[in-house]
């Protein structure tokens, strides 16, 4: 059987393909060469797979998809769902699949063994923020809709906490990223970590309130001068409260996935490591993985042998150079990194 994934949503727009034999990947910001692409036609994917592949819908068995519906003006209603529906916009065999679901689905190159999925992003389908999700079911979850409180998407808060740190990109999607560095420069303020203690994973728009900061430091302009402190003590608190929020439903030796974008802070990961030792945390984490989640639903939903996992994680499909760098692109290259 032929399997196509699919992630077709605001960023970084990926394929997978299964050939019947083996799993090809597309992230299409390399072939483009934009930096987060994404395809503005929905039925851009079309034209896609046939120059990459040379393939036509109608040689695959059946497509998975996760995409945004605003992005391409589609019916975006009835997006709470869970696990899958049917997808009838195109007149092939076409299952749309929770984005979370898909995260979680995604981790099969590192572990195809793991049952527990944490899923923390800046949010999914019908805007959930995090998923926990056991044995293919949705156990737990917050979203815009059930929340009290602002911002409580930890990919959210992040973003906004680098904005306030001044912290310049080219794409909002690499603030947090960006963030993870900065705050190491900062100290960790013991006294505001515990007065943050009062909050949990579900209160943390109001962890993330700068008013309480400059409550803490008594002054408004000391409050400024002291925001790396800021920074740096949020981010520690954050970390902790994903051990606690994970505590609830893992003990230490299970095998336990943590995907989204949030996972690829690795000083969250390495403090959750020391908590959770079988903590799985792949390089695809992040939404550039969700089409080998759409794969891997298909897969068992067919009943198909588990897929290989030679040359993992070499599986992008590429024009090969003609030439080598030069020694002046080398140079440029270690500069700008």
């Amino acid at each position: 059987m032929k399997f196509l994934g699919l992630r077709l949503c605001e960023h970084d727009s990926n394929i997978s393909y299964f050939d019947g034999s083996d799993v090809h990947f597309f992230k299409s910001e390399r072939y483009k060469k934009s930096k987060h692409h994404a395809y503005d036609s929905f039925e851009s994917w079309i034209d896609e797979i046939k120059d990459i592949w040379n393939l036509e819908p109608q040689d695959l068995d059946e497509i998975g998809i996760v995409f945004d519906p605003w992005r391409y003006r589609l019916n975006s209603e009835d997006d709470n769902f869970f696990p899958t529906k049917k997808f009838n916009y195109l007149p092939y065999n076409i299952t749309r699949i929770n984005h979370h679901y898909a995260h979680a689905l995604s981790c099969w190159p590192i572990s195809n063994t793991c049952q527990k999925h944490f899923v923390f992003d800046g949010f999914g389908d019908y805007n959930i923020y995090w998923s926990y999700i056991e044995n293919d079911k949705l156990k737990d979850f917050c979203n815009l809709h059930t929340d009290t409180h602002n911002y409580v998407s930890l990919g959210h808060v992040t973003d906004q906490l680098a904005q306030a740190m001044n912290i310049n990109v080219k794409s909002v999607y690499d603030l947090s990223g960006k963030l993870m560095g900065l705050q190491a420069y900062g100290n960790l303020d013991e006294k505001y970590l515990n007065k943050l203690q009062k909050f949990d994973i579900h209160l943390m728009g109001a962890a993330f309130e700068y008013s309480l900061w400059e409550q803490h430091c008594g002054d408004t302009l000391l409050a400024q001068h002291k925001k790396l402190d800021w920074a740096r003590t949020l981010h520690h608190w954050a970390g902790e409260a994903l051990v606690k929020y994970f505590a609830k439903y893992a003990d230490y030796d299970e095998e336990i996935s943590f995907s989204g974008g949030c996972a690829q802070n690795v000083v969250w990961n390495y403090h959750i490591k020391s908590f959770f030792k079988n903590l799985v945390v792949f390089p695809h984490c992040n939404d550039e993985g969700l089409s080998l989640g759409c794969v891997e639903f298909l897969r068992q939903l067919n009943n198909q042998p588990k897929f290989k996992k030679d040359n993992y994680p070499f599986w992008q499909t590429d024009i090969a150079p003609k030439k080598n760098p030069s020694e002046k692109t080398i140079k440029e290259t270690a500069q700008d990194l």
